[in-house]
Protein backbone atom coordinates (compact mmCIF):
# COMPACT_ATOMS: atom_id res chain seq x y z
CA UNK A 1 0.00 0.00 0.00
CA UNK A 2 1.29 3.50 -0.79
CA UNK A 3 2.19 5.59 2.23
CA UNK A 4 -0.53 8.03 3.31
CA UNK A 5 1.02 11.45 3.73
CA UNK A 6 -0.19 13.98 6.28
CA UNK A 7 -2.37 16.51 4.52
CA UNK A 8 -2.59 20.28 4.70
CA UNK A 9 -5.47 22.22 3.16
CA UNK A 10 -4.59 25.80 2.23
CA UNK A 11 -7.75 27.85 1.76
CA UNK A 12 -7.03 31.12 -0.01
CA UNK A 13 -8.55 33.07 -2.93
CA UNK A 14 -5.09 33.35 -4.55
CA UNK A 15 -3.21 30.04 -4.32
CA UNK A 16 -0.19 31.49 -6.14
CA UNK A 17 0.58 33.65 -3.08
CA UNK A 18 1.50 30.52 -1.19
CA UNK A 19 3.80 28.73 -3.62
CA UNK A 20 6.76 29.21 -1.28
CA UNK A 21 4.77 27.91 1.70
CA UNK A 22 3.57 24.94 -0.35
CA UNK A 23 7.14 24.00 -1.27
CA UNK A 24 8.19 24.25 2.38
CA UNK A 25 5.41 21.95 3.50
CA UNK A 26 6.03 19.44 0.74
CA UNK A 27 9.73 19.43 1.65
CA UNK A 28 8.88 18.08 5.11
CA UNK A 29 6.62 15.35 3.73
CA UNK A 30 3.23 17.07 3.74
CA UNK A 31 0.65 16.63 0.99
CA UNK A 32 -0.68 20.13 0.25
CA UNK A 33 -4.09 20.79 -1.30
CA UNK A 34 -5.04 24.35 -2.22
CA UNK A 35 -8.62 25.50 -2.46
CA UNK A 36 -10.24 28.87 -3.15
CA UNK A 37 -12.97 28.44 -0.50
CA UNK A 38 -13.89 26.57 2.65
CA UNK A 39 -16.56 24.69 0.70
CA UNK A 40 -13.89 23.24 -1.58
CA UNK A 41 -11.73 22.42 1.44
CA UNK A 42 -14.58 20.60 3.14
CA UNK A 43 -15.18 18.56 0.00
CA UNK A 44 -11.52 17.58 0.05
CA UNK A 45 -11.86 16.48 3.66
CA UNK A 46 -14.91 14.39 2.88
CA UNK A 47 -13.14 12.58 0.07
CA UNK A 48 -9.77 12.35 1.78
CA UNK A 49 -8.46 9.05 3.06
CA UNK A 50 -5.71 10.70 5.08
CA UNK A 51 -5.99 10.56 8.83
CA UNK A 52 -3.57 13.39 9.55
CA UNK A 53 -4.98 16.73 8.52
CA UNK A 54 -4.62 20.45 9.15
CA UNK A 55 -6.68 23.23 7.58
CA UNK A 56 -5.17 26.71 7.20
CA UNK A 57 -7.78 29.18 5.95
CA UNK A 58 -7.45 32.86 5.08
CA UNK A 59 -10.27 35.04 6.41
CA UNK A 60 -10.71 36.60 2.96
CA UNK A 61 -11.63 33.18 1.58
CA UNK A 62 -14.46 32.76 4.08
CA UNK A 63 -17.99 33.57 3.00
CA UNK A 64 -20.81 34.54 5.34
CA UNK A 65 -22.20 31.00 5.52
CA UNK A 66 -18.85 29.35 6.20
CA UNK A 67 -19.57 29.20 9.93
CA UNK A 68 -21.83 26.24 9.09
CA UNK A 69 -19.04 24.58 7.13
CA UNK A 70 -16.62 25.03 10.03
CA UNK A 71 -19.14 23.45 12.38
CA UNK A 72 -19.67 20.56 9.96
CA UNK A 73 -15.92 20.14 9.50
CA UNK A 74 -15.41 19.88 13.24
CA UNK A 75 -18.35 17.51 13.58
CA UNK A 76 -17.15 15.13 10.86
CA UNK A 77 -13.50 15.34 11.92
CA UNK A 78 -13.27 16.47 15.56
CA UNK A 79 -9.49 15.93 15.66
CA UNK A 80 -8.79 18.11 12.63
CA UNK A 81 -7.00 21.31 13.61
CA UNK A 82 -8.36 24.34 11.75
CA UNK A 83 -6.60 27.70 11.95
CA UNK A 84 -8.20 30.84 10.54
CA UNK A 85 -5.73 33.56 9.60
CA UNK A 86 -7.26 36.97 10.21
CA UNK A 87 -6.29 40.63 10.26
CA UNK A 88 -5.62 42.07 13.71
CA UNK A 89 -8.49 44.55 13.32
CA UNK A 90 -11.07 41.79 13.05
CA UNK A 91 -9.38 39.29 15.39
CA UNK A 92 -11.71 39.88 18.37
CA UNK A 93 -14.87 39.72 16.22
CA UNK A 94 -13.77 36.55 14.46
CA UNK A 95 -12.83 34.92 17.78
CA UNK A 96 -16.24 35.64 19.31
CA UNK A 97 -18.07 34.40 16.19
CA UNK A 98 -16.19 31.10 16.18
CA UNK A 99 -16.50 30.57 19.91
CA UNK A 100 -17.79 27.05 20.57
CA UNK A 101 -17.01 25.53 17.15
CA UNK A 102 -14.53 23.01 18.52
CA UNK A 103 -10.84 22.64 17.61
CA UNK A 104 -10.73 25.91 15.66
CA UNK A 105 -8.24 28.69 16.35
CA UNK A 106 -7.48 32.16 15.07
CA UNK A 107 -4.09 33.66 14.18
CA UNK A 108 -3.82 37.44 14.06
CA UNK A 109 -2.21 37.81 10.61
CA UNK A 110 -3.35 37.08 7.04
CA UNK A 111 -2.26 33.78 5.55
CA UNK A 112 0.04 35.52 3.08
CA UNK A 113 1.92 37.32 5.87
CA UNK A 114 5.48 36.06 6.59
CA UNK A 115 4.59 35.82 10.29
CA UNK A 116 1.84 33.35 9.39
CA UNK A 117 4.30 31.31 7.30
CA UNK A 118 6.75 31.20 10.21
CA UNK A 119 3.96 30.11 12.58
CA UNK A 120 2.94 27.29 10.21
CA UNK A 121 6.52 26.18 9.83
CA UNK A 122 6.98 26.07 13.61
CA UNK A 123 3.73 24.17 13.98
CA UNK A 124 4.69 21.58 11.36
CA UNK A 125 8.23 21.20 12.66
CA UNK A 126 6.91 20.48 16.17
CA UNK A 127 5.97 17.01 14.85
CA UNK A 128 2.70 17.21 16.80
CA UNK A 129 0.22 14.98 15.13
CA UNK A 130 -3.23 16.43 14.53
CA UNK A 131 -4.80 13.45 16.27
CA UNK A 132 -3.07 14.51 19.46
CA UNK A 133 -3.95 18.17 19.07
CA UNK A 134 -6.88 18.51 21.41
CA UNK A 135 -8.75 21.73 22.10
CA UNK A 136 -7.11 21.88 25.49
CA UNK A 137 -3.58 21.73 24.06
CA UNK A 138 -2.54 24.75 21.97
CA UNK A 139 0.26 24.29 19.46
CA UNK A 140 3.76 24.39 20.90
CA UNK A 141 5.57 27.72 20.68
CA UNK A 142 2.48 29.59 19.48
CA UNK A 143 3.10 33.33 19.18
CA UNK A 144 1.50 35.86 21.48
CA UNK A 145 -1.03 37.02 18.91
CA UNK A 146 -2.42 33.55 18.52
CA UNK A 147 -5.94 33.67 20.01
CA UNK A 148 -7.29 30.27 20.98
CA UNK A 149 -10.95 29.74 20.15
CA UNK A 150 -11.26 26.16 21.27
CA UNK A 151 -14.56 25.28 22.90
CA UNK A 152 -13.06 22.79 25.32
CA UNK A 153 -10.19 24.65 26.91
CA UNK A 154 -10.76 22.88 30.23
CA UNK A 155 -12.59 19.76 31.34
CA UNK A 156 -15.49 21.94 32.46
CA UNK A 157 -15.14 25.17 30.55
CA UNK A 158 -17.17 28.36 30.28
CA UNK A 159 -17.86 27.64 26.65
CA UNK A 160 -19.73 24.54 27.66
CA UNK A 161 -19.86 24.90 31.41
CA UNK A 162 -20.27 21.17 31.54
CA UNK A 163 -19.55 18.53 34.15
CA UNK A 164 -16.82 16.08 33.24
CA UNK A 165 -19.28 13.55 31.86
CA UNK A 166 -20.47 16.08 29.24
CA UNK A 167 -17.76 15.23 26.75
CA UNK A 168 -17.20 17.09 23.51
CA UNK A 169 -18.61 14.15 21.59
CA UNK A 170 -21.71 14.09 23.81
CA UNK A 171 -22.40 17.78 23.22
CA UNK A 172 -21.86 17.35 19.50
CA UNK A 173 -24.37 14.49 19.37
CA UNK A 174 -26.90 16.54 21.37
CA UNK A 175 -26.41 19.49 19.02
CA UNK A 176 -26.99 17.34 15.95
CA UNK A 177 -29.95 15.45 17.47
CA UNK A 178 -32.49 18.25 16.77
CA UNK A 179 -34.56 17.41 19.87
CA UNK A 180 -35.64 19.82 22.65
CA UNK A 181 -33.04 20.49 25.34
CA UNK A 182 -33.70 21.73 28.87
CA UNK A 183 -30.78 23.57 30.49
CA UNK A 184 -30.59 23.85 34.28
CA UNK A 185 -28.31 26.03 36.36
CA UNK A 186 -28.03 29.07 38.57
CA UNK A 187 -28.26 32.57 37.18
CA UNK A 188 -25.08 33.60 35.40
CA UNK A 189 -23.52 30.15 34.91
CA UNK A 190 -23.65 30.30 31.10
CA UNK A 191 -26.84 28.48 30.07
CA UNK A 192 -27.24 30.70 27.01
CA UNK A 193 -23.60 30.07 26.05
CA UNK A 194 -24.28 26.35 26.23
CA UNK A 195 -27.43 26.72 24.10
CA UNK A 196 -25.55 28.66 21.44
CA UNK A 197 -22.81 26.07 21.46
CA UNK A 198 -25.30 23.27 20.81
CA UNK A 199 -26.78 25.41 18.05
CA UNK A 200 -23.40 25.70 16.30
CA UNK A 201 -23.16 21.91 16.25
CA UNK A 202 -26.66 21.49 14.82
CA UNK A 203 -27.84 21.28 11.23
CA UNK A 204 -29.72 24.54 11.92
CA UNK A 205 -26.59 26.61 12.58
CA UNK A 206 -27.03 28.45 9.26
CA UNK A 207 -30.51 29.51 10.35
CA UNK A 208 -31.47 32.07 13.03
CA UNK A 209 -30.97 31.68 16.75
CA UNK A 210 -33.44 33.71 18.82
CA UNK A 211 -33.74 34.10 22.57
CA UNK A 212 -36.76 35.21 24.58
CA UNK A 213 -36.47 35.91 28.31
CA UNK A 214 -39.71 34.84 29.98
CA UNK A 215 -39.14 37.14 32.98
CA UNK A 216 -38.28 40.31 31.06
CA UNK A 217 -41.83 41.00 29.83
CA UNK A 218 -45.41 40.62 31.12
CA UNK A 219 -47.16 37.45 29.97
CA UNK A 220 -49.33 39.31 27.44
CA UNK A 221 -46.28 40.81 25.75
CA UNK A 222 -44.46 37.48 25.82
CA UNK A 223 -47.42 35.93 24.01
CA UNK A 224 -47.30 38.55 21.26
CA UNK A 225 -43.49 38.20 21.06
CA UNK A 226 -43.76 34.43 20.64
CA UNK A 227 -46.73 34.16 18.29
CA UNK A 228 -46.86 37.61 16.68
CA UNK A 229 -50.00 39.61 15.97
CA UNK A 230 -52.04 41.10 13.14
CA UNK A 231 -52.81 44.75 12.68
CA UNK A 232 -55.67 45.81 14.94
CA UNK A 233 -55.32 42.84 17.32
CA UNK A 234 -55.10 45.26 20.25
CA UNK A 235 -54.57 48.94 20.95
CA UNK A 236 -51.26 49.97 19.45
CA UNK A 237 -51.05 47.10 16.94
CA UNK A 238 -50.76 49.32 13.88
CA UNK A 239 -48.91 46.81 11.69
CA UNK A 240 -48.60 43.05 11.37
CA UNK A 241 -45.71 41.71 13.41
CA UNK A 242 -44.27 38.18 13.12
CA UNK A 243 -43.47 36.36 16.34
CA UNK A 244 -40.26 34.65 17.40
CA UNK A 245 -41.54 31.28 16.16
CA UNK A 246 -42.08 32.66 12.68
CA UNK A 247 -38.80 34.60 12.65
CA UNK A 248 -36.86 31.52 13.79
CA UNK A 249 -38.30 29.34 11.00
CA UNK A 250 -35.99 26.32 10.50
CA UNK A 251 -33.76 27.74 13.23
CA UNK A 252 -33.54 27.58 17.02
CA UNK A 253 -35.47 29.38 19.77
CA UNK A 254 -34.18 29.59 23.35
CA UNK A 255 -36.85 30.22 25.99
CA UNK A 256 -34.81 31.60 28.87
CA UNK A 257 -36.20 31.26 32.43
CA UNK A 258 -39.05 29.07 31.22
CA UNK A 259 -39.94 28.34 34.85
CA UNK A 260 -41.30 31.89 35.20
CA UNK A 261 -43.71 31.61 32.27
CA UNK A 262 -47.40 32.17 33.10
CA UNK A 263 -49.33 28.89 33.42
CA UNK A 264 -51.90 30.04 30.83
CA UNK A 265 -49.19 30.76 28.30
CA UNK A 266 -47.61 27.38 29.01
CA UNK A 267 -50.75 25.72 27.62
CA UNK A 268 -50.49 27.69 24.37
CA UNK A 269 -46.79 26.88 24.06
CA UNK A 270 -47.51 23.19 24.56
CA UNK A 271 -50.09 23.34 21.78
CA UNK A 272 -47.58 24.89 19.41
CA UNK A 273 -44.99 22.24 20.22
CA UNK A 274 -47.51 19.47 19.63
CA UNK A 275 -49.07 20.82 16.42
CA UNK A 276 -46.16 22.73 14.89
CA UNK A 277 -48.50 25.66 14.22
CA UNK A 278 -48.82 29.18 15.61
CA UNK A 279 -51.77 31.52 15.39
CA UNK A 280 -50.89 35.22 15.60
CA UNK A 281 -53.00 37.29 17.98
CA UNK A 282 -56.08 38.71 16.28
CA UNK A 283 -55.71 36.38 13.28
CA UNK A 284 -57.62 33.37 12.02
CA UNK A 285 -54.67 32.02 10.03
CA UNK A 286 -52.39 29.21 11.19
CA UNK A 287 -48.67 29.29 10.34
CA UNK A 288 -46.68 26.08 10.09
CA UNK A 289 -43.39 26.40 11.97
CA UNK A 290 -40.32 24.20 12.13
CA UNK A 291 -38.26 25.43 15.07
CA UNK A 292 -35.99 23.62 17.50
CA UNK A 293 -36.79 24.59 21.08
CA UNK A 294 -34.26 24.94 23.85
CA UNK A 295 -35.32 26.09 27.31
CA UNK A 296 -33.32 27.28 30.30
CA UNK A 297 -34.23 27.77 33.95
CA UNK A 298 -32.68 28.30 37.36
CA UNK A 299 -35.79 26.91 39.08
CA UNK A 300 -36.61 23.36 40.18
CA UNK A 301 -39.32 22.55 37.65
CA UNK A 302 -40.29 19.30 39.38
CA UNK A 303 -41.04 21.28 42.54
CA UNK A 304 -42.95 23.81 40.42
CA UNK A 305 -45.02 20.94 38.97
CA UNK A 306 -45.98 19.76 42.48
CA UNK A 307 -46.89 23.35 43.39
CA UNK A 308 -49.08 23.68 40.31
CA UNK A 309 -47.07 26.51 38.72
CA UNK A 310 -45.61 24.50 35.85
CA UNK A 311 -47.35 22.04 33.55
CA UNK A 312 -46.08 18.49 33.79
CA UNK A 313 -46.91 17.72 30.15
CA UNK A 314 -44.90 20.75 29.00
CA UNK A 315 -41.98 19.67 31.19
CA UNK A 316 -41.79 16.28 29.52
CA UNK A 317 -42.17 17.88 26.10
CA UNK A 318 -39.18 20.18 26.76
CA UNK A 319 -36.89 17.83 28.69
CA UNK A 320 -36.03 15.24 26.07
CA UNK A 321 -32.42 15.99 27.03
CA UNK A 322 -31.48 17.62 30.35
CA UNK A 323 -28.15 19.40 30.77
CA UNK A 324 -27.09 20.92 34.08
CA UNK A 325 -24.51 23.71 33.97
CA UNK A 326 -22.78 23.65 37.39
CA UNK A 327 -22.12 26.87 39.36
CA UNK A 328 -18.67 28.42 39.22
CA UNK A 329 -17.92 27.52 42.86
CA UNK A 330 -18.01 23.87 41.78
CA UNK A 331 -15.58 24.56 38.93
CA UNK A 332 -12.64 26.03 40.86
CA UNK A 333 -10.15 24.85 38.25
CA UNK A 334 -11.87 27.10 35.72
CA UNK A 335 -11.81 30.37 37.65
CA UNK A 336 -8.34 31.60 36.71
CA UNK A 337 -8.40 30.50 33.03
CA UNK A 338 -11.85 32.05 32.65
CA UNK A 339 -10.70 35.25 34.30
CA UNK A 340 -7.81 35.57 31.86
CA UNK A 341 -10.08 34.89 28.90
CA UNK A 342 -12.73 37.35 30.06
CA UNK A 343 -10.03 39.94 30.72
CA UNK A 344 -8.63 39.57 27.21
CA UNK A 345 -12.12 39.72 25.70
CA UNK A 346 -12.74 43.17 27.20
CA UNK A 347 -9.51 44.70 25.87
CA UNK A 348 -9.15 46.44 22.50
CA UNK A 349 -7.56 44.26 19.79
CA UNK A 350 -3.79 44.22 20.09
CA UNK A 351 -3.76 45.32 23.72
CA UNK A 352 -1.79 43.37 26.30
CA UNK A 353 -3.98 42.22 29.19
CA UNK A 354 -2.83 43.23 32.67
CA UNK A 355 -1.36 40.46 34.79
CA UNK A 356 -3.55 39.15 37.60
CA UNK A 357 -1.43 39.30 40.81
CA UNK A 358 -1.08 36.19 42.96
CA UNK A 359 -2.86 37.88 45.88
CA UNK A 360 -5.90 38.53 43.71
CA UNK A 361 -5.77 34.99 42.32
CA UNK A 362 -5.90 33.56 45.85
CA UNK A 363 -8.84 35.82 46.74
CA UNK A 364 -10.66 34.74 43.57
CA UNK A 365 -10.13 31.06 44.31
CA UNK A 366 -11.50 31.54 47.85
CA UNK A 367 -14.53 33.54 46.74
CA UNK A 368 -17.92 31.69 46.58
CA UNK A 369 -19.03 33.49 43.37
CA UNK A 370 -22.77 33.77 43.98
CA UNK A 371 -23.08 35.63 40.68
CA UNK A 372 -21.12 32.92 38.83
CA UNK A 373 -19.44 33.76 35.52
CA UNK A 374 -21.27 37.07 35.23
CA UNK A 375 -19.79 38.20 38.54
CA UNK A 376 -16.33 37.09 37.44
CA UNK A 377 -16.65 39.04 34.19
CA UNK A 378 -17.64 42.19 36.09
CA UNK A 379 -14.59 41.77 38.32
CA UNK A 380 -12.30 41.61 35.29
CA UNK A 381 -13.90 44.72 33.84
CA UNK A 382 -13.21 46.57 37.08
CA UNK A 383 -9.60 45.35 37.02
CA UNK A 384 -9.12 47.04 33.64
CA UNK A 385 -10.56 50.28 35.04
CA UNK A 386 -9.01 50.28 38.54
CA UNK A 387 -5.58 48.91 37.62
CA UNK A 388 -5.35 48.13 41.36
CA UNK A 389 -5.76 44.54 42.55
CA UNK A 390 -5.94 45.58 46.22
CA UNK A 391 -9.25 47.36 45.63
CA UNK A 392 -10.71 44.20 44.09
CA UNK A 393 -9.44 42.02 46.94
CA UNK A 394 -11.14 44.38 49.42
CA UNK A 395 -14.37 44.24 47.40
CA UNK A 396 -14.36 40.44 47.38
CA UNK A 397 -13.76 40.33 51.14
CA UNK A 398 -16.53 42.88 51.76
CA UNK A 399 -19.03 40.95 49.65
CA UNK A 400 -18.33 37.77 51.63
CA UNK A 401 -18.66 39.65 54.95
CA UNK A 402 -21.93 41.26 53.81
CA UNK A 403 -23.35 37.87 52.87
CA UNK A 404 -22.41 36.45 56.29
CA UNK A 405 -24.02 39.41 58.09
CA UNK A 406 -27.16 39.01 56.02
CA UNK A 407 -27.42 35.33 56.88
CA UNK A 408 -26.82 36.08 60.56
CA UNK A 409 -29.48 38.82 60.57
CA UNK A 410 -31.96 36.54 58.85
CA UNK A 411 -31.45 33.92 61.55
CA UNK A 412 -31.97 36.48 64.36
CA UNK A 413 -35.02 38.03 62.75
CA UNK A 414 -36.67 34.69 62.13
CA UNK A 415 -39.61 34.30 64.56
CA UNK A 416 -39.62 31.25 66.81
CA UNK A 417 -41.47 28.34 65.36
CA UNK A 418 -44.40 27.31 67.52
CA UNK A 419 -45.50 23.74 66.96
CA UNK A 420 -48.97 23.59 65.47
CA UNK A 421 -51.58 21.86 67.63
CA UNK A 422 -54.45 20.96 65.35
CA UNK A 423 -56.72 20.00 68.27
CA UNK A 424 -56.51 23.54 69.64
CA UNK A 425 -57.03 24.96 66.17
CA UNK A 426 -60.19 22.86 65.71
CA UNK A 427 -61.57 23.91 69.08
CA UNK A 428 -60.95 27.58 68.32
CA UNK A 429 -62.73 27.26 64.97
CA UNK A 430 -65.75 25.53 66.55
CA UNK A 431 -65.96 28.23 69.21
CA UNK A 432 -65.85 31.05 66.65
CA UNK A 433 -68.47 29.40 64.43
CA UNK A 434 -70.79 28.74 67.39
CA UNK A 435 -70.47 32.35 68.54
CA UNK A 436 -71.33 33.62 65.05
CA UNK A 437 -74.43 31.41 64.89
CA UNK A 438 -75.67 32.60 68.29
CA UNK A 439 -75.10 36.27 67.48
CA UNK A 440 -76.95 35.95 64.16
CA UNK A 441 -79.90 34.15 65.81
CA UNK A 442 -80.14 36.84 68.49
CA UNK A 443 -80.08 39.57 65.84
CA UNK A 444 -82.94 37.85 63.91
CA UNK A 445 -84.97 37.20 67.09
CA UNK A 446 -84.31 33.48 66.68
CA UNK A 447 -85.98 33.36 63.28
CA UNK A 448 -83.93 30.61 61.74
CA UNK A 449 -84.91 31.35 58.13
CA UNK A 450 -83.81 34.99 58.51
CA UNK A 451 -80.60 33.83 60.19
CA UNK A 452 -79.89 31.46 57.29
CA UNK A 453 -80.35 34.33 54.82
CA UNK A 454 -78.02 36.59 56.81
CA UNK A 455 -75.38 33.89 56.94
CA UNK A 456 -75.88 33.06 53.24
CA UNK A 457 -76.56 29.45 54.21
CA UNK A 458 -79.10 26.94 53.03
CA UNK A 459 -81.87 26.56 55.64
CA UNK A 460 -81.21 22.84 56.08
CA UNK A 461 -77.49 23.52 56.43
CA UNK A 462 -78.26 25.97 59.25
CA UNK A 463 -80.43 23.41 61.03
CA UNK A 464 -77.60 20.89 60.74
CA UNK A 465 -75.11 23.31 62.29
CA UNK A 466 -77.50 24.22 65.11
CA UNK A 467 -77.91 20.56 65.87
CA UNK A 468 -74.14 19.97 65.58
CA UNK A 469 -73.34 22.71 68.11
CA UNK A 470 -76.29 21.89 70.37
CA UNK A 471 -77.95 25.29 69.92
CA UNK A 472 -81.65 25.22 70.77
CA UNK A 473 -84.23 27.69 69.49
CA UNK A 474 -85.94 30.44 71.45
CA UNK A 475 -89.03 28.44 72.46
CA UNK A 476 -86.90 25.65 73.89
CA UNK A 477 -84.81 28.20 75.80
CA UNK A 478 -87.95 29.80 77.29
CA UNK A 479 -89.24 26.37 78.34
CA UNK A 480 -85.95 25.67 80.06
CA UNK A 481 -86.12 29.06 81.86
CA UNK A 482 -89.77 28.53 83.00
CA UNK A 483 -88.89 25.12 84.37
Amino acid sequence: MPEILPEVLLVSPVAEDHNHLTKQLEAVGMHVICGPSLAAALQSVRSSSARQLRVFADEQACAQGDRVLLAELNTLHPRVLTILFSHQESLADISSQLLGLGNIRVFGSPLCDPASHRFIAELISSKAKPEAASPSEPPAESPANHAQVSSGDHPRSLHGGRPNHYTEEFLRRVGLSDVPVLLHGETGVGKEVMARRLWTYSSRSAKPFFKLNCTALPSDLIESELFGYDKGAFTGATVDKPGKFELAQNGTLLLDEIGDMDIRLQAKLLQVLQDGEVQPLGSARLIKVNVRIMAATHRDLRAAISQGTFREDLYYRLSVINITVPPLRERRDEILPLAEELLARRLPPGSTPPEIPETLKRAMLAHPWPGNVRELENLMRRLIIYQDANLLIAELAESVATAKRRRSTDKIAEPPRVPVNFRHFSEAFRSAESKLLLETLEASRWNRRQAAERLNLDYKALLYKLQKFGIVDGKARRREQDA
